[in-house]
C-alpha cells in the first residue's frame, strides 16, 4: 500500500509600510502550525477564514508601521535590509539628485519657507537724496573744478544737503549701515548627551519582597522599545540581536541596582542561523565604536543585550546562558528577548548572589502590555 503525503500549505501575508506604495515591504509566511491572534483567541492556520487573515495582516501592518516610525534615519540606515535615499526638493517640489553621503549633511526640516525681507522705503521723489554715482557733478550755476584737480570724493548727505539750492526742503535720512556678518564662533565638537525629554518610560521599581532575588531593577525608554520590536520584525526566520545602552547603574540601599535603558545598538557581522545568532569579534569592535560616538562623554554604558526567538518563545537557550554569563558578566546586567511571531518578550537577570540568570517580572504598562 503506499503511504499518501501529507499535504502541506501555508499563508504568506503581505504588509506595506508605511501604507501605501512599494517603499518598504514585508512578507510573513504563517506554517500550519502556527496559531493565530483573532478576537480574543488564537486559532490555529487551518481553522482561519479569509476574513481573518485579513484582519491579522492589517493589524501586523498597523504594529510593524507603528514601530519603524519611532526609529532614527541612523538607526535604519545601519540596518542590512533597509535601504535610504534622500533627494532634496526644489521650489518647485521637484526631487533632485540623490546626496550620498547624507549622514554627514545637515538636514533642516522646514515648515514653511521663510518670509522675504521688505526693501528699504525710497524716499519721496520731491525730496532730495544724498548723491551717488553722479555726486563729482557740479549743480547748476556753480563753476567747474580745474581739470588738474581730481575728482573729489562723495560728500556726506549731510554736506550735500547743506549745498542743495532748496535748503527749505527737509534732508533726507542717511542710508542706513549695512550690519555686517559676525564672524563665526570656534564651535566646539558636538556632545550626545541623553535627552531630557519627558519620554514614556515602561517598568517600575518592585518592593524588595516581591523581587524575587532579582539583582536589579528596570526601566525602559520607550525610543529603544520601538527600536528593538522593529528590529525584531526585520526578520521572522532568523535571529537578530544587539545591546541595550543607558545610564550608569547605581547600588540602592537594598542591594539592588536600577537598570534604566535608554538606547539600543543593532549588532553588526553577527553569525545568525535558525534558532541561534554568534557575536564575532567584528561585532564587538562595532558595539563599541558605535557607543563611543553616540556617547563620547562615557555618560552611558551597555546595560546589557537583546535578541530574538522568532516562533519559539520567551527563555534562554544553553547558548543564550553561555553569552551572558561570559560576556555580560556586571551583576547589573540584563538581557531581553522577543519573540516577534507571537509578539511577546522578556527580561533575564542575574540573582543577587549571581549565581544564576533567572527570568525578571517586567511590570508592563498599558500603552505597552506586553511589549507589542
Amino acid at each position: 500500500m503506499t503511504e499518501q503525503p501529507t499535504p502541506t500549505y501555508a499563508a504568506q501575508l503581505t504588509l506595506t509600510l508605511p501604507g501605501e506604495g512599494p517603499s518598504a515591504t514585508v512578507t510573513v509566511t504563517l506554517a500550519p502550525a502556527d496559531a493565530v491572534p483573532v478576537g480574543g483567541q488564537t486559532k490555529p492556520l487551518a481553522d482561519l477564514t479569509l476574513a481573518e487573515l485579513r484582519a491579522y495582516a492589517g493589524e501586523l501592518e498597523a504594529d510593524a508601521w507603528d514601530a519603524y516610525q519611532a526609529i532614527t534615519l541612523l538607526q535604519l540606515q545601519e540596518e542590512a535590509d533597509v535601504a535610504i535615499e534622500l533627494r532634496p526638493l526644489d521650489d518647485g517640489g521637484q526631487a533632485g539628485a540623490e546626496v550620498e553621503d547624507w549622514l554627514g549633511e545637515a538636514i533642516v526640516l522646514v515648515a514653511a519657507p521663510p518670509t522675504a525681507p521688505q526693501p528699504a522705503e525710497s524716499a519721496p521723489a520731491d525730496e532730495p537724496t544724498a548723491p551717488l554715482a553722479n555726486a563729482d557733478e557740479p549743480e547748476p550755476g556753480e563753476p567747474e573744478p580745474p581739470a588738474t584737480q581730481p575728482a573729489a570724493e562723495p560728500e556726506p548727505a549731510a554736506v550735500a544737503v547743506e549745498q542743495s539750492p532748496a535748503p527749505e526742503q527737509p534732508p533726507s535720512p542717511p542710508p542706513a549701515p549695512v550690519a555686517q556678518p559676525a564672524p563665526p564662533p570656534d564651535i566646539a565638537p558636538p556632545t550626545i548627551i541623553p535627552s531630557q525629554a519627558r519620554v514614556r518610560v515602561a517598568g517600575e521599581r518592585l518592593p524588595l519582597a516581591y523581587s524575587g532575588g532579582a539583582a536589579v531593577d528596570i526601566l525602559l525608554d520607550e525610543a529603544p522599545l520601538r527600536a528593538m520590536q522593529a528590529h525584531a520584525l526585520s526578520s521572522l526566520d532568523r535571529e537578530v540581536a544587539g545591546v541595550m545602552v543607558g545610564r550608569q547603574p547605581e547600588k540602592q540601599p537594598d542591594g539592588r541596582y536600577v537598570v534604566h535603558v535608554i538606547d539600543s545598538i543593532i549588532a553588526k557581522h553577527t553569525v545568525m542561523h535558525g534558532a541561534s545568532v554568534t557575536y564575532t569579534p567584528e561585532s564587538w569592535r562595532y558595539l563599541n565604536d558605535t557607543l563611543w560616538e553616540r556617547y563620547p562623554n562615557e555618560s552611558a554604558v551597555m546595560v546589557g543585550w537583546y535578541h530574538t526567538h522568532p516562533g519559539f518563545g520567551i527563555f534562554l537557550s544553553g547558548m543564550d546562558l553561555f553569552i551572558h554569563q561570559n560576556f555580560f558578566t556586571q551583576i547589573w546586567h540584563v538581557a531581553y528577548v522577543l519573540d516577534p511571531r507571537a509578539r511577546t518578550s522578556g527580561f533575564f537577570c542575574w540573582n543577587r548572589q549571581k549565581t544564576k540568570v533567572n527570568r525578571y517580572d517586567f511590570a508592563w504598562p498599558e500603552w505597552a502590555a506586553g511589549s507589542w
